[in-house]
């Protein structure tokens, strides 16, 4: 699939297409089973141009499985609040990333936890997406700051308010599937700015993090490129910025 949008953007990373499926794409990288693993490197090989895939019975992580829409924490309640906080004394440590369990589980709670009905998720560069026979979820970009700003300015350009775009507290793997799949949903779908999880962010470059849109939305912002600010001076300025840093 072809797309002006990431041309304009001065990409370094493909958008990555995030499909569902009954059927296993031949060759593509996968965790092995009983192994545990995360699933961020695997998204940033699909950003370099692989196919990754994901089924439950090789997401080792548990919270790699809710964000993979793979349904509840095994472990809760009664352990994943408990994780995310304060831990447990003599079992584990907390990361600290809410104050205490109560909070944890408010937070578990909020999440749109969903069960899929296939088999595998797939992760696969956008170039490689033939839109006669398949049809993404989600696209998601993995992109430097100002790439960022570019994707939250046209996320609201042809759209009412100011608040199309959110930044949810949550997982990488929450951030890139399960939040913007939740999005989807809706009749007016937000994109999700991800990878702001501090867990994951030694697996990234210092200045990346992802935006991830529902397809329909994609498209519309694939439509409202012309005329917009990617064709003006201002834009034009900050690309050529980019590409002298990447030369240096």
């Amino acid at each position: 699939m072809e797309s002006c949008l990431v041309k304009k953007l001065s990409l370094h990373y493909e958008p990555v297409a995030v499909l569902l499926s009954n059927e296993k794409p031949e060759g593509a990288l996968q965790s092995k089973e009983g192994k545990w693993s995360c699933i961020i490197p695997l998204f940033i090989a699909a950003a370099k141009g692989k196919i990754s895939v994901f089924e439950r019975k090789t997401t080792e992580c548990p919270g790699g499985k809710v964000g993979l829409g793979f349904g509840q924490y095994p472990n809760y309640p009664d352990g994943i609040e408990y994780f995310l906080s304060v831990g447990k004394s003599d079992l584990f440590e907390g990361e600290g990333y809410k104050k205490n369990p109560e909070l944890g589980g408010e937070f578990v709670n909020c999440l749109p936890i969903t069960d899929i009905p296939y088999q595998y998720v797939i992760f696969k560069p956008l170039s490689q997406i033939d839109t006669t026979k398949e049809k993404p979820e989600l696209i998601v970009f993995y992109v430097n700051t100002n790439q960022l700003s570019a994707l939250t300015t046209l996320a609201n350009y042809y759209r009412p308010g100011n608040e199309n775009v959110m930044i949810p507290f949550g997982s990488g793997c929450q951030s890139i599937f399960l939040l913007p799949y939740a999005e989807a949903q809706k009749e007016n779908p937000r994109a999700v700015v991800g990878l702001t999880d501090i867990t994951v962010r030694p697996m990234l470059e210092a200045d990346m993090l992802s935006f991830s849109v529902p397809y329909k939305m994609f498209l519309y912002m694939e439509e409202n490129v012309e005329g917009s600010f990617l064709e003006k001076h201002l834009w034009h300025r900050v690309v050529t910025k980019m590409e002298k840093v990447n030369k240096v």
